[in-house]
This record gives structure tokens, C-alpha cells and sequence, in this order.
């Protein structure tokens, strides 16, 4: 994998990158920082539609890495909006365009809330061999509070697997690409919200001094960010291989990283870093999320091995 990006996938990152501009701050209410759990990025969500953002990985000469960069840049906003399903992990599975918001479940999960639910128009259930695949009609899901920073929802009436339209064999690529998408998001957000706190150190004082200037806190911001990073680059080969050792070792590496850096994020804003008012939350809530999805940092693990060594996975 060349580690450069080349000329067109640095013109797709300046577009979105100019694109996010209008879509990085909090939500408000009134003049401040709106005291919400979540926030859906519906404006955001329609002007990756208009720009046809989420076809990119059916584009000539683009493909899932291209994606994966579409997702980086979708994540540095506060405010969730469901791009990684539709824009990286569906594109893997059927040449047909699915309507969208997606939302990705396992068939043991199909009774529990998930993300995404309560905005889907498409459900991906992960059914071991098979992918189910169902259309959400209005009235199908109920919406769910949750802390988590994304929109959950769940089910009114659980739907019948066995009468699902069905993706045969196509199992175990699912779980490889959602792997892939899991990896992304996360680093996208570890990157955000370790950028919000360097920022917040700089500002805040203590003892007479910026409390970023502390060694301390200096060495820890730093093995946050090289976690970050890893993670980022990480997530980069799983999209750009489509193997599923890269895919189970970047989301492990992910989940695994989800824990330090929200800690020392949550302790170097202090506070005001547990309120709902401060924007912190809307990055490492979401994290919070991820780090038990798809099995965990145990169930990756376990993927990996048996990507690696050929190692039972039960």
C-alpha cells in the first residue's frame, strides 16, 4: 500500500474537507451548545447526497479506500450521520444502490436496539452465512434514548429472519467490511476528540500556566494521538486490502484504544467535560458505542486469530 495519497484522492479529501467546514460545530440552541445526547447531521446527510458522495466506491477508478476517507472526513463532525454503511459496507455486498439511511444488525441482536435504526430505510442483519437484508417502512421502528451520541431505535414487532430477502454467502464479507467501517469511524472520532482536548489544554489554565504545558499531560495527549493515528492507518489497509486479518487487527486496535483516550479526554477537559453542554461527549459517547460492537475487542480478537492461524473462533 503506498502510503501517499495520490492526486485524486487529495482532491476528494480537500472537497470534503471544504464541505465539512459548514457542518464541525456543536448544535445550538439559542447561543449555546445545545444539552443533547445526539444529534442527527440531516443537513450534512444532504449535501453528501447531492454531491453523490455515497456512490463513490462504485466510481471508476475509486473504490472502498476512497470511501474510507469519505467516512474519516463524515466523522470529524459532532453530530452523527450514518455514512459508513451506506458508502463503504453496502457497496461490498450488492452492485444495486439500497435505500438508505443503512443500518448493520446481527441476527442475535434483531430484538435490541442499534444505531442508526430509527433513521433506517435498510437494514443489513449479519445471519452467519447469510446477509438479511430489510426494507424499513414507516411505522416499522420506534425511536430509543440512549447516551451513546448516535440515534438509536429498535424494532415494534421483531421481523421474521427466515422471510427476509436474503444475500447468500455473503456473511462472513459483511462482518469483514464492517470491521473495515467500525475501524474508521472510530478513528476518525479518537482523532477529534484528542484535536478538541489539545485545543481545550492550551486554553485552560491552571497554577498560572496552560495545563498543556505539563510534561504529564504533554506524554499522554501524545499516546493518545499515535493510538489515533494507528488506528487511522490501520483502518486505511483493511479498506484498501479487503483482507480479513487487516480488517479484525484495525478494529481490534480500535476497540482497544476507545478506552485510554476517552479517560484521558473526559479528565483533561475536567468538569465541564462530563456536561452535555461541552461537545466532548458527542465524539467519546460514540466511541463508547463502537467498543462493544460487532463482539468487542474479544470477538476481533478471536477474528483475527482465525484470519492469522487458522485458530477457532468459538
Amino acid at each position: 500500500m503506498d502510503m501517499e495519497l495520490n492526486e485524486d484522492q487529495r482532491a476528494l479529501v480537500d472537497a470534503l474537507s471544504h464541505l465539512m467546514q459548514h457542518h464541525i460545530a456543536p448544535p445550538k440552541q439559542g447561543n449555546v451548545s445545545a444539552a443533547v445526547h445526539s444529534h442527527y447531521a440531516h443537513t450534512l446527510d444532504h449535501d453528501l447526497t447531492e454531491g453523490g458522495y455515497f456512490d463513490i466506491a462504485r466510481e471508476p477508478g475509486f473504490g472502498a479506500l476512497e470511501a474510507a476517507l469519505l467516512v474519516e472526513e463524515a466523522y470529524r463532525s459532532p453530530a452523527a450521520v450514518e455514512v459508513a454503511a451506506s458508502a463503504l459496507v453496502a457497496p461490498q455486498l450488492i452492485n444495486a444502490v439500497l435505500p438508505r439511511p443503512i443500518a448493520l444488525m446481527r441476527a442475535q441482536d434483531i430484538a435490541r436496539p442499534a444505531r442508526f435504526l430509527d433513521v433506517a430505510r435498510t437494514v443489513l442483519v449479519d445471519c452467519g452465512d447469510d446477509v438479511a437484508v430489510i426494507e424499513v417502512k414507516e411505522g416499522d421502528v420506534v425511536p430509543v434514548r440512549a447516551i451513546y451520541a448516535y440515534p438509536h431505535g429498535e424494532f415494534r414487532k421483531v421481523p421474521d429472519l427466515s422471510k427476509a430477502r436474503r444475500l447468500s454467502g455473503l456473511g462472513a464479507k459483511l462482518r469483514l467490511w464492517w470491521r473495515v467501517a467500525l475501524a474508521v469511524e472510530a478513528g476518525a472520532a479518537m482523532r477529534e476528540a484528542v484535536n478538541f482536548t489539545c485545543d481545550y489544554v492550551k486554553n485552560r489554565r491552571q497554577f498560572g500556566r496552560p495545563i498543556g504545558s505539563f510534561q504529564a499531560v504533554q506524554h499522554r495527549l501524545a499516546a493518545d494521538i499515535q493510538m489515533a493515528e494507528g488506528t487511522q492507518w490501520l483502518a486505511r489497509r483493511a479498506a484498501w486490502s479487503g483482507v480479513n486479518s487487516d480488517a479484525a487487527l484495525a478494529a481490534l486496535h480500535a476497540q482497544e484504544s476507545i478506552g485510554p483516550i476517552c479517560y484521558d479526554c473526559h479528565q483533561f477537559n475536567g468538569a465541564l467535560g462530563i456536561t452535555l453542554e461541552h461537545a466532548l461527549h458527542f465524539w467519546t459517547f460514540r466511541l463508547r458505542a463502537l467498543q462493544g460492537e460487532l463482539g468487542g475487542w474479544t470477538g476481533q480478537a478471536r477474528a483475527a486469530a482465525q484470519a492469522l492461524w487458522g485458530v477457532s473462533a468459538n
